[in-house]
Formats: C-alpha cells, sequence, structure tokens
C-alpha cells in the first residue's frame, strides 16, 4: 500500500493561497529515467516542492543546494512510506527560465542506481516526482508562511469566532520522524477561507504552527516511533495569532514475534483528524511520516475576536 491523501478542490482562493488544480493520491514509478519540465513558479518555491516530492519517494536528501537535489532511496524511508523497495538513487536541478513569455524554473530530474553502479535503475521515479512537485506548488503558497512580512491591523468591525470551529490545514512539508526535533516549529497553512458574515476572517494560506511533542524513536524490543503533533496557533495577515486546539498521535508500528505488518492513520486522534491517508504508521518496528499537502482538521480554541478590513454585510 502507498501513501495517499485526500486534498479538496476550491472553487478559488484569497491572495495568500494558491489555487488547487490537482489532487494527489500515489507516489508510483514509471516513465522515463530522465524528465525535463517547466514550472511557472520562483525557484525557491519549485525546490522546496521538488525536495518534498523526492522525499515523499522514500529518497534521503543527502545533497540540497538551492539548484540541486540528490539522494538515495533509503530503506528505513521506504519501509515507512510503504513504498516499493529498489536500488535507484534520484537527482534534481533547476535553473530560472522563462518558457512563451512567463519566468518560473526548469527542472530536470533523473533516476539512476544507488552507490554509483551501473546499469539502468530498477524503477524510475522522475516522472512521479515531477507531477507531485507541480502538485504542490499548485496546492500551496508560493511565499513562504514562516517568513511572511506582517501587513497592517485591519480597521473594520470586530467579528466573533466561536470556539471549536473547525479550519482545514495543510501540511507544508514533507516530515519523517528522525528529521523532526521537539519543540521546533512544524508549519502548516490553512487550506481555504474561513468566511463569517461575507468577511473573510481567516485567509487560506494562513500559517499554522504546530510542535512534535513526546518524540520517541524507534527502540528497542522492535518498538516503532512515535510523537505528539500538536497544533498551537494560526497567524493572521497583520501578525494576531489565534489559537488552536488539535492533537494527533503519529506512531510506527511495533516490531514483534507474532506482529502483523500493516499501516494506521495519526492514530490516537484527540482533537485534530488527518483527512486520508497522510500520516503513516509503518511496517512493523519502523517510523512514521506525513507528506507534504496533507490535510488535517483543527479547532479553534476558545471564542475569539479578529478585525476585518471590509464591513460586515448589512452593515453601512
Amino acid at each position: 500500500m502507498t501513501v495517499r491523501y485526500l486534498v479538496l478542490l476550491l472553487a478559488a482562493a484569497s491572495a495568500y493561497g494558491a489555487t488547487p488544480a490537482c489532487t494527489t493520491e500515489t507516489i508510483k514509478p514509471g516513465g522515463d529515467a530522465v524528465v525535463t519540465r517547466f514550472i511557472a513558479a520562483p525557484l525557491p518555491r519549485v525546490h522546496d516542492a521538488v525536495a518534498d516530492a523526492m522525499q515523499a519517494a522514500g529518497v534521503f536528501l543527502f545533497k540540497n543546494a538551492d539548484e540541486s537535489l540528490e539522494g538515495p532511496r533509503t530503506g528505513e524511508r521506504v519501509t515507512a512510506l510503504r513504498l516499493a523497495p529498489g536500488d535507484e538513487a534520484v537527482r534534481a536541478e533547476l535553473t530560472t527560465h522563462t518558457e512563451e513569455g512567463k519566468a518560473g524554473t526548469q527542472i530536470r530530474v533523473e533516476t539512476l542506481r544507488r552507490d554509483n553502479k551501473k546499469g539502468p535503475p530498477k524503477q524510475t521515479w522522475s516522472t512521479a516526482v515531477l507531477d507531485e512537485a507541480a502538485c504542490l506548488v499548485s496546492l500551496l503558497s508560493l511565499d513562504d508562511p514562516l517568513h511572511r512580512p506582517k501587513l497592517p491591523a485591519a480597521s473594520g468591525a470586530e467579528i466573533g469566532i466561536g470556539d471549536s470551529t473547525s479550519l482545514l490545514v495543510r501540511s507544508r512539508h514533507f516530515f519523517f520522524n528522525t528529521d523532526a526535533k521537539p519543540n521546533h516549529v512544524i508549519p502548516f497553512e490553512t487550506a481555504e477561507d474561513v468566511a463569517i458574515d461575507g468577511s473573510t476572517v481567516i485567509p487560506a494560506g494562513a500559517l499554522v504552527a504546530a510542535l512534535l511533542e513526546d518524540m520517541k524513536d524507534v527502540g528497542e524490543f522492535g518498538r516503532g516511533a512515535k510523537g505528539q503533533l500538536r497544533f498551537k496557533y494560526l497567524v493572521l495577515p497583520d501578525g494576531t495569532r489565534v489559537p488552536l486546539r488539535g492533537v494527533v498521535d503519529l506512531k510506527g508500528m511495533n516490531r514483534g514475534k507474532g506482529d502483523l505488518i500493516g499501516t494506521g492513520v495519526a492514530v490516537g486522534v484527540i482533537e485534530g483528524a488527518p483527512l486520508g491517508v497522510g500520516a503513516v504508521a509503518a511496517e512493523t518496528g519502523f517510523g512514521f511520516a506525513v507528506p507534504a499537502g496533507t490535510l488535517f482538521q483543527v479547532k479553534v480554541d476558545g471564542q475569539q475576536s479578529i478585525r476585518v478590513s471590509r464591513p460586515v454585510s448589512g452593515t453601512p
């Protein structure tokens, strides 16, 4: 079983959010070993999307420069993601390019054998990586919400947001349990506008901060990795923080005599809920991963008042 996750197709997005144009379901090998494609987006954004796509194919990035990425598909990650094993490495090269009057990035992705071995690889992942990268560029904001400049505070009416108001949020980047550090912010972003009385109170693409807590790596006696993803707050355009409530337990399954090989979906949900198979528990005794673009549902923590830029519908 391969990694699957659900994305919602929205009719429109705010100035912060990208316009979704795809549904990513599966990373599958196939196609040519070398594939070149143009994506009409800035090189830094395409670089991040290609990095996330390569990791979703089981690649450990030992080289991650501004204009190139490279790494082998490792057994640990391939197993955790429930992907087909192989002897492949993936290399990507990126250059700034203009095509048909559109500025963007040219990407060349090559699948080769790991450890510089001769001969063709067992499988090719170049097309899958480029498809995934293009989809992520469409699904997520072009700018980095962690480093977005603040806008002036809105001067319109205040609108109340009720306690436990549900929000859809999307993981900004791929993360694997060995990559995450305790108390280090893991960025998500809102997946759609939240409107009340005709006014947008929370825009799509707003930063959502989560922490990975209670982290335990793969241990002795075949214990799988564990961690607790806790959503903390979202950041409005003017820098205002809105507290959130959501906790998801992530874990790889234990290895032991009689244990079954299986997969899971962010088990032990308390308040945060994954949509689709995004957070994946792996084969027994391994780690977990959350691909970029995975949807979760979280809640606003407590009654909140937010000032909006345009007047509430019906007011002069």
